[in-house]
């Protein structure tokens, strides 16, 4: 029983060293430990070739056992490091950098001319800047594999096509291998913004479900009980139909996304989610795809427009919201009001008082995307903006 069990345990050890790469935070591991054992194996091929082919040519023996002995030192000692990824750092990727071009140079001084075709760390020498490439940067690995390539043809005596073909050899793997990291990276990256996305949405069909069952029932008993109580119970049921507008508003938005500016969303979705009982929002049925940025740029227009409606037009104000496109480059935003309007000597006044809503966060927003924001209102007669913006993506660039 003791022999099996014994088995057992050394292939469980065995199992979990393969397997190290298993960390779910480290996600490169993967990749990694395919390099690790290629280069463990390239490790190999250089020590025979040193001390069955090289060795018995060489001027100098002691110098050849000693690199061979460094390179399998050097290549435990480094591939271990870097399966911990606090220990990748800068330095050690400098340090293996080195110490390969120190095994490379040292041939010279070792080997007569045409002693080691390859050099004496052979095609090992490309393991230090496939990490690199893995570790940092493609840019970090195709330099370094550049520094190794000049450290095998620096040397005039020992010139030889096989440290061409090395050289070439060593430049074009490290750059593939950088591409498919840099790939790999953009689809891990995907991948994540997926899982946390549908961890949001999942999240918020569980919140969705304690708030109908608790605020918006609520809320409902106090819109229908309300207006039984006099005026103020009025009052109190057309803020809770608003409220209960606006819960539901948030609870059925669905866009749960971290975008870059640069990415195109639909404008009439964001344009949704200001629907309330005061609030009456008409887009069109198909998507109008614009960048994040004009996104911003147009919902801070639109609450600035909301917030003067909710100082200036009077309580009982209610907001109509349409958006309409009539070039394939242009979207159009009417927003009106039925509140108390105000005349153009009342605007003028304003900005000359210092209120800057108008000239700056309405106007000058629009302006700064290339649109522009026309005010009609007269006292009594309500307000109404119109809103004119490109939709082109070049047309931001300069933001």
């Amino acid at each position: 029983m003791s022999e099996p069990h014994a088995l057992s345990r050394a292939w469980g050890w065995g199992r979990r060293q393969l397997l190290w790469f298993r960390d779910p935070n480290d996600l490169l591991g993967r990749v990694y430990t395919v390099c690790e054992i290629a280069r463990g194996f390239l490790a190999l091929h250089a020590v025979i070739v040193n001390l069955l082919i090289v060795l018995p040519r060489a001027d100098n023996r002691i110098g050849v056992v000693a690199a061979s002995l460094a390179l399998i030192y050097w290549h435990v000692y480094i591939s271990l490091r870097m399966r911990r990824p606090s220990r990748r750092t800068k330095p050690a990727h400098l340090a293996d950098l080195g110490v390969t071009l120190t095994i490379i140079l040292v041939t010279a001084v070792t080997v007569p001319p045409g002693g080691a075709p390859l050099t004496l760390a052979g095609y090992w020498a490309v393991g230090c800047a496939a990490y690199a490439a893995i570790f940092r940067s493609y840019k970090w690995g195709v330099s370094f594999a550049v520094a190794t390539s000049v450290a095998m043809l620096i040397v005039p005596q020992h010139f030889a096509m096989e440290r061409v073909g090395a050289a070439f050899i060593t430049i074009l793997i490290t750059a593939c291998l950088g591409t498919l990291v840099t790939q790999f990276r953009a689809t891990m990256e995907e991948q994540e913004q997926e899982r946390l996305r549908s961890a949001a949405l999942a999240e918020r069909e569980r919140l969705s479900r304690l708030v109908h069952d608790g605020a918006l029932q609520v809320l409902a008993l106090v819109e229908r009980e309300g207006p039984s109580l006099g005026p103020r119970g009025i009052r109190l049921a057309a803020l809770a139909r608003e409220s209960e507008a606006q819960l539901r508003g948030h609870l059925q938005d669905r866009e749960i996304v971290d975008v870059e500016h640069s990415e195109t969303i639909d404008l009439a979705a964001a344009l949704d989610k200001y629907e309330s009982a005061r609030v009456t929002v008409s887009t069109m049925a198909s998507l109008v795809m614009v960048p994040r940025v004009l996104v911003d740029e147009v919902e801070g227009t639109l609450a600035e427009i909301l917030k003067n409606v909710e100082k200036h037009a009077g309580e009982d104000a209610k907001v109509w919201i349409l958006l309409d496109q009539e070039l394939d480059d242009e979207v159009i935003l009417w927003v009106r009001d039925n509140g108390v309007g105000m005349s153009a000597a009342e605007v003028q006044e304003a900005a000359d008082n210092g209120r800057l809503g108008i000239k700056d966060s309405i106007v000058g927003r629009m302006s700064d995307i290339g649109g522009s924001a026309i005010l009609k209102s007269s006292p009594g007669a309500g307000t109404e903006w119109e809103l004119r913006f490109p939709i082109e993506v070049e047309d931001l660039e300069a933001m």
